[in-house]
C-alpha cells in the first residue's frame, strides 16, 4: 500500500527487501535496497542490509562454482562424472597387482623345487643344475605328460566311438523291417524307369492311375443330365464306412504321408532354444559349505535336430556341440556387533556372496546316440578366474556337483523334446 502511494518510500522499500531476502529472492531484495539508498544515501540500516545480501550472493556463487568444478574436474578423484572410469582403472590396477603377485609366488615356489632338486642331486654325488636348465627340463616334462594325456584321451574317444558304432550295427540287425530300406525291388526299379503294368496286362506310364468302380459311378453321376430346377450339382456323398479318414493311417504322419513310409521335420530352432534354456537354469549349492555354482552362459552352441517318422515309428535325432561358462560363489560371514565398537555398529556388514572362480565346461557330443551316463563333460584346462588356495576345495566340490546337474538338465531336454513332438 505504502509503495503504491509513494514508490520511493525508504522504510517501505527496506521492509520489502528484508521480506524478499527471507524468501530467498536476493536479487529483488538488492534492487529494492538500491532504490532506497538512492533516495536516502546516508541510511545506515539500508547499507548494512545491502552488504549482507551482497555477501550471501557472492557465497552462493562461490558454492555453485565449487560444485561445478567438482562435477567436471578429473583431478583428485572427486568428480562423480568420472567415478566409473576411475573405478575401472582401479580394478585393472588391482588385477594387475594380483597377477604379478601370483607370478612372483609361482616363481618362488619353482625356485624352492629347484633348490630341493639340487640338494637331491648333490646328495647322490651328481652335479647341480642351473635354474634355467631345470626350468627347460620341467617344461619338456610337462609337454610330454600333456601329449600322453591327449593320446590316452584320443584312444578312449576312439574306443567309445567304436562301441557306439557296434551298438548301432546291432540295433539295425534287430530291426529287419529297416534293413532293406536301401534295397530296391524289381517293382521299384520298374517304377524308376517310368513304366508299370496295369491289371489287364498293359504296359503304360507310371502316372496312369486305375479308376475304381466307385469312382467310375461318381464320374458317371457327375457327367449325367441335370434335373430341371436343380440348384446343386454336388454328387451324392459316399457312405461313412467308405469315406477315407485321416486317422485310418498313421496318426503321426502328415496328410500326404498316410502310409508313414518316411517323413522328417526340422526342429533345430526349438531344440536349440530349449537346450539353452535348460542349461542356463543349472545351479547347485553345497550343503556342507557356503559355496554355490551356476551356469552363466552357453557358448559355441552348434548342431541340429529333427523328428523322423519311418514305417510308423518316431525317431528323435539331435547332435549338438557346446561349452558352458559357470561361476562359483562363496557367501562370506558378516561382521557381528560383538566385533566392532558401538560407534561402528551401523556400519556392520551382512553376509555377502562373491564370485571366487569362473571356469568352462565342454560338452563335445550331445547326441541321440549317446546315453546320459556316457555324456562327456570336460572341464577346460585353465580357469577364467582362478580360485585361491583357501577356496580350491569348495570350488572343485561345486564343479563336480554342477557336472551332475548338467547331466540332469540334458536328460530334461531329451524328455521335453520327446513330449513336444
Amino acid at each position: 500500500k505504502a509503495l503504491e502511494i509513494d514508490p520511493a518510500n525508504v522504510k517501505a522499500l527496506y521492509r520489502r527487501a528484508v521480506a524478499l531476502r527471507k524468501l530467498g529472492d536476493a536479487e529483488s531484495a538488492r534492487a529494492d535496497l538500491r532504490d532506497a539508498l538512492r533516495a536516502e544515501p546516508n541510511n545506515r540500516a539500508v547499507r548494512v542490509e545491502l552488504a549482507g545480501i551482497k555477501k550471501e550472493v557472492e557465497a552462493g556463487r562461490a558454492k555453485e562454482k565449487e560444485r561445478l568444478q567438482k562435477a567436471f574436474s578429473q583431478q583428485g578423484g572427486s568428480s562423480f562424472l568420472y567415478n566409473d572410469k576411475e573405478e575401472e582403472e582401479r580394478r585393472k590396477a588391482e588385477e594387475k597387482k594380483a597377477r604379478e603377485e601370483a607370478k612372483a609366488e609361482e616363481l618362488k615356489k619353482r625356485k624352492v623345487e629347484w633348490e630341493d632338486e639340487c640338494v637331491k642331486r648333490m646328495s647322490n654325488n651328481e652335479e647341480a643344475i642351473s635354474f634355467e636348465d631345470w626350468e627347460k627340463e620341467q617344461k619338456k616334462k610337462q609337454e610330454e605328460e600333456e601329449k600322453a594325456r591327449k593320446k590316452a584321451k584320443k584312444e578312449e574317444d576312439d574306443r567309445r566311438r567304436a562301441e557306439r558304432q557296434a551298438a548301432k550295427a546291432a540295433a539295425r540287425k534287430d530291426e529287419p523291417e529297416d534293413s532293406d530300406d536301401d534295397q530296391l525291388t524289381e517293382k521299384e526299379m520298374a517304377m524308376m524307369r517310368g513304366y508299370k503294368k496295369t491289371k489287364d496286362g498293359r504296359t503304360t506310364s507310371y502316372f496312369t492311375r486305375d479308376v475304381s468302380e466307385e469312382e467310375k459311378a461318381l464320374l458317371q453321376q457327375a457327367a449325367g443330365p441335370k434335373l430341371i430346377g436343380s440348384t446343386s450339382a454336388t454328387p451324392t456323398p459316399l457312405p461313412d464306412a467308405q469315406v477315407p479318414s485321416p486317422s485310418s493311417g498313421n496318426a503321426s504322419a502328415s496328410a500326404w504321408n498316410q502310409a508313414g513310409t518316411w517323413e522328417e521335420k526340422n526342429t533345430t530352432e526349438w531344440c536349440t532354444s530349449c537346450l539353452k534354456e535348460y542349461l542356463t537354469s543349472a545351479t547347485v549349492e553345497s550343503s556342507a559349505s557356503s559355496y554355490s555354482a551356476k551356469v552363466t552362459e552357453v557358448k559355441d552352441l552348434t548342431g541340429d535336430a529333427s523328428v523322423v517318422l519311418t514305417r510308423g515309428r518316431k525317431r528323435y535325432v539331435f547332435d549338438y556341440h557346446l561349452s558352458v561358462q559357470f561361476d562359483v560363489m562363496h557367501v562370506s560371514e558378516g561382521i557381528t556387533a560383538d566385533d566392532i565398537d558401538e560407534e561402528e555398529a551401523d556400519e556392520s556388514k551382512s553376509p555377502t556372496e562373491t564370485v571366487v572362480a569362473t571356469g568352462t565346461l565342454r560338452l563335445p557330443d550331445i547326441s541321440s546316440t549317446v546315453t546320459i551316463d556316457e555324456l562327456e563333460i570336460e572341464p577346460s584346462s585353465g580357469w577364467k578366474k582362478k580360485p585361491s588356495e583357501s577356496n580350491s576345495a569348495g570350488v572343485l566340490e561345486c564343479r563336480c556337483a554342477l557336472v551332475e546337474q548338467i547331466r540332469e538338465k540334458v536328460q530334461g531336454f531329451v524328455t521335453e523334446f520327446n513330449s513336444q513332438y
